[in-house]
């Protein structure tokens, strides 16, 4: 192992020391089974659901709303969330969100471990696998964001001034560099790896610089940072502010990465399941409206999906969406399994993670299955 995972392997173990504690924190309690919707056919059932988000037609709230606890962490992978919360997909569930905003989400993982948070989002990496070999059964249940052509919202941008002077055209010029990832032992070092190898680089000989992305975007305009494997919107913030340029996007080194994953707490799992079932009923309309408005060019479901992420994400110019290359989130929340397991293979050979961990143990498909078996496959 090069000599400079060292002090990222201490970092990632002194970080998921608090998990262990963490998991023995209380969970919240069951909540009343809601009431059957209006007109619709005994539970045992249900009638389908119309496929396409734009048009499908929710059951009616029940009487109370539970309240779900998000973390969010301002990626454009999160855009299914925004649009079933402004477009009433979760109030039509039985459910409101309360939302906090976190840097990655290896960061999220203590907080679901503990109760304290019923559902994250972001990238996996080997702090999750080790958290699950300790017992601290946080679960992968759902797709948040992939690459595949035509949609790598992730990517390298480097510095503009460093582009234009000659300093840095490829990724053979970033030995030396101070290179941005969201956080150390994720996906995005997976990806920074699978770029800068076949040029004889290692992660080694760069300088990893964690930062959340929401604070790139000032860094890159300081030039604090010379690049950064980023996501968007931070990516066309960057590049339309003038402090960077694109080198490359991942769907070109590493198309079909699962690249985000949406994740459960234990206690959202074995205490509400029903609302836990409900909750990717509500997100999954949310992706099929997504993937009417950048994938099949509805222009109406684009209008209202470029509205909602105008006002809820911080790229603010509406005139971006019809150029920036939008994240691939799939209509039923498939996961690429394939690679989940080969992610896990770099991370246990560079120190980040202690062992492979099965993926039945981390995966758990039952609550989308029953999401998709009530709203019928996307057509």
């Amino acid at each position: 192992m090069p000599s400079g995972y060292l002090p990222r392997v201490l970092a990632v173990l002194m970080s998921s020391l608090p998990l262990v504690a963490a998991a023995c924190a209380g969970a919240a309690s069951p909540p009343p089974a809601p009431a059957p919707p209006a007109g619709a056919a005994p539970a045992s059932a249900p009638p389908a659901v119309q496929p396409t988000a734009a048009t499908s037609a929710a059951p009616p709230a029940p009487a109370a709303l539970e309240t779900v606890r998000a973390g969010l962490n301002g990626n454009l992978s999160e855009a299914a969330f925004y649009i079933a919360m402004d477009e009433g997909y979760f109030q039509s569930e039985g459910i409101t969100l309360d939302t906090e905003q976190f840097n990655s989400a290896t960061q999220m993982v203590a907080v679901l471990a503990s109760g304290q948070l019923d559902v994250g989002g972001g990238a996996p990496g080997g702090g999750l696998y080790n958290a699950i070999t300790r017992d601290i059964p946080v679960k992968i249940v759902a797709d948040r964001g992939h690459t595949q052509p035509g949609s790598a919202y992730e990517g390298l941008v480097v510095r503009k001034d460093l582009y234009d002077s000659g300093a840095v055209r490829g990724p053979a010029d970033l030995r030396g560099k101070k290179v941005v990832v969201a956080s150390l032992g994720t996906t995005g070092e997976v990806a920074l790896d699978r770029l800068v190898k076949p040029v004889g680089l290692t992660l080694a000989d760069l300088e990893l610089v964690p930062m959340g992305y929401p604070d790139t975007p000032q860094a890159f305009a300081n030039g604090s940072v010379d690049a950064g494997m980023l996501a968007e919107p931070f990516i066309t913030r960057i590049v339309s502010a003038g402090s960077g340029v694109v080198l490359a996007r991942k769907d070109e080194f590493y198309p079909g990465h699962q690249g985000a994953v949406v994740l459960y707490g234990p206690a959202f799992i074995n205490d509400r399941p029903e609302v836990a079932r409900r909750f990717l009923v509500a997100y999954l309309r949310g992706a099929r409206l997504y993937n009417d408005a950048f994938f099949k060019n509805d222009a109406a479901a684009k209008q209202r999906v470029v509205d909602i992420l105008v006002k809820d994400t911080t790229l603010k110019d509406p005139a971006l969406y019809n150029s920036m290359p939008m994240p691939g989130i799939d209509p039923n929340g498939a996961l690429n399994l394939d690679s989940l397991d080969a992610d896990q293979d770099w991370w246990v050979a560079a120190g980040y993670q202690q062992r492979k961990v099965p993926l039945d143990e981390v995966v758990d498909t039952s609550f989308l299955k029953a999401a998709v078996e009530r709203l019928g496959p996307y057509q």
